[in-house]
């Protein structure tokens, strides 16, 4: 560019100066022609490079201002994610308490449960003890009722052979829950024998009137003796002379009306004594029959050992 105008004023000297030839003038002024080409030329790219210049430096505020609007967003999205990372941590936090509560929760359910099962076990325990205490209470029951009634027949007992009583022939009596008629053998036999004596006879037929009366009950007739060896053919020892005369106070009985079914016969001999033989008066005592009223076996076999145990 700076040659172009250098060349423009050599041409410009020249034809000012004066004598140059037609030639010369002529061949200068096409040089000047094409000079001024070049100047319009180069002023038209000038124009255009500074258009583009101009187009630039636009483009580039305009870039500069997407930029800062870029920046300001991204400023703002950096504060959005800030925010959005600390929102995060107090939710993080929210849910580490949360699962912690949760944790919390499940162990006190999980006791909850555990207590809830050894409650029902208690429960259970309370229940069958419950039961078992109303199984017992109605056995008491059912005890005390048969003991009343027991009572019941021993005051029957006592007034209807209450004559007989008076009179020496027996006594009645309640020992260990039974009760029991004890009737001397002088009433009832003759020494060293076990057929029953008229006297005895009338006495007995007193005794199985009442006896009769309770045909729900079960009476056993036990043979007692004294410790006086007795040695015969039919009698070897006590053992058979108690037993036999049992089993005629049995047979009598049954004669009188007593059903057979609820009696029984035993004979213990000397063994079981009421009084020391070593007395006359002991040794009267021991030789004896006793009627036992047995007490209600369902009773002692089914309840009472509720009881018990």
């Amino acid at each position: 560019m700076k040659n172009i105008i250098i060349i423009s004023l050599g041409l410009l000297v020249l034809l000012t100066t004066g004598c140059v030839t037609k030639a010369t003038h002529e061949a200068t002024l096409a040089e000047l022609g094409k000079t001024k080409d070049l100047l319009v030329t180069a002023n038209s790219k000038i124009s255009k490079q500074s258009d583009d210049i101009e187009a630039q430096k636009l483009e580039i505020s305009k870039n500069l201002k997407e930029i800062s609007k870029t920046k300001d967003l991204l400023v703002t999205a950096q504060s959005k994610i800030d925010r959005q990372k600390e929102k995060m941590k107090s939710q993080q936090l929210e849910i580490e308490k949360n699962i912690n509560e949760i944790s919390k929760t499940r162990n006190e359910l999980l006791e909850l449960k555990e207590n809830k099962l050894s409650l029902q076990k208690e429960l259970e325990v309370s229940q069958e003890l419950l039961n078992s205490s109303e199984a017992k209470l109605e056995t008491m029951r059912k005890i005390e009722a048969e003991t009343k009634k027991r009572n019941e027949i021993y005051a029957h007992f006592v007034n209807e052979l209450q004559k007989m009583i008076d009179g020496g022939q027996l006594t009645v009596s309640i020992e260990k829950g039974r009760i029991v008629i004890n009737l001397p053998d002088n009433v009832l036999f003759a020494t060293g024998r076990s057929s029953v004596n008229p006297e005895g006879q009338v006495a007995l037929k007193q005794v199985a009137s009442v006896l009769k009366e309770f045909s729900n009950r079960r009476f056993q007739v036990e043979g007692h003796t004294d410790n006086v060896p007795i040695k015969s053919a039919r009698y070897p020892s006590n053992w058979e002379l108690s037993t036999a005369r049992a089993l005629n106070v049995v047979h009598l009985m049954i004669k009188e009306g007593v059903d057979a079914k609820n009696i029984s016969a035993s004979g213990f001999g000397e063994f079981q004594p009421r009084a020391d033989n070593e007395t006359k008066e002991g040794r009267a005592l021991n030789r004896r029959i006793e009627i036992i009223m047995l007490p209600n076996l369902e009773i002692l076999s089914n309840e009472l050992p509720k009881v018990i145990n």
